[in-house]
């Protein structure tokens, strides 16, 4: 198993709070390193301040893309008080070693990785869009006891991500975008319709496979078309709503996170 190592400086120390939603939380950003599958690659940390945890959410770029592509939801995600860790992925066109990546991933955050303090599985969550949710739902497949898989647009070209999902026992969403060559014209209907546990599946009428990252680019909206205003809002926030649903669930079964203080950085007033 790869090891969580630490940076010799932390890259971004900014700190974020937000007006929009219901109580956000201020949160800090900082980019690490980490060492996944023997690969060292790039991990963003989006930390909540002045609240308990409500657990941690891992989150899986697309094909092609990386972790940037993740920011929106990420920053999203901690104003709702969950930490979000999106890495770039070492090789998302492999589908399983993107699973076995994202495997890696979630140890090293049960052994307390990132400068949390160690997560139990129910604790964590794991959100991935495009190719990047066969990935994860590989690595949820082999992770028992995990709090949710969130399938955001997943393609599945092959049939692998439906016969990983047909051996999920944790809660599942799936949220699907209108058909386009990008999602293989809907693909990601078969991997919702394969999970056991699936808790929702729901097609967000309007929006492009382009807002299910954030942000996006005018290649994304060239290819996988244009969508209504807005969409890329409502994806997230279902997302999100979904991600606190799940760590709900699991909260009598588990402690919440104790956010450790950092001595280095300070909430936002």
């Amino acid at each position: 198993m790869s090891k969580f190592i630490r940076p010799a400086s932390v890259i971004a120390g900014v700190l974020f709070a937000t007006i929009a939603g219901a109580q956000p939380v201020a949160f800090s950003v900082a980019t690490d390193t980490a060492e996944l599958t023997g690969t060292q690659v790039k991990v963003d940390v989006y930390r909540p301040y002045d609240a308990e945890g409500a657990g941690v959410a891992v989150l899986a770029h697309g094909f092609s893309r990386d972790r940037t592509r993740d920011r929106d939801l990420g920053q999203d995600l901690a104003q709702a008080g969950i930490v979000a860790i999106a890495p770039d992925l070492p090789n998302v066109v492999d589908y399983w070693s993107s699973g076995d990546a994202v495997l890696d991933m979630v140890r090293q955050i049960e052994r307390g990785a990132f400068g949390l303090p160690p997560t139990p599985l129910a604790r964590i969550v794991l959100i991935g869009t495009s190719a990047g949710a066969v990935g994860t739902v590989i690595a949820a497949s082999k992770l028992p006891g995990l709090g949710g898989w969130i399938g955001l647009d997943p393609v599945d070209r092959w049939g692998i991500a439906a016969r990983a999902a047909a051996k999920l026992t944790t809660p599942a969403v799936v949220l699907l975008g209108d058909a386009s060559v990008c999602n293989l014209f809907g693909s990601g209907r078969s991997i919702a319709q394969a999970v056991p546990t699936l808790v929702r599946s729901e097609r967000i009428r309007g929006a492009s496979h382009c807002d299910f990252e954030g942000p996006t680019d005018n290649f994304c909206r060239t290819v996988c078309g244009k969508s209504r205003r807005g969409m890329d809002e409502t994806v997230r926030r279902e997302t999100v709503n979904a991600a606190l649903d799940m760590l709900r669930g699991s909260a009598d079964e588990s402690p919440g996170l104790q956010m450790p203080a950092d001595p280095q950085e300070e909430p936002s007033p």
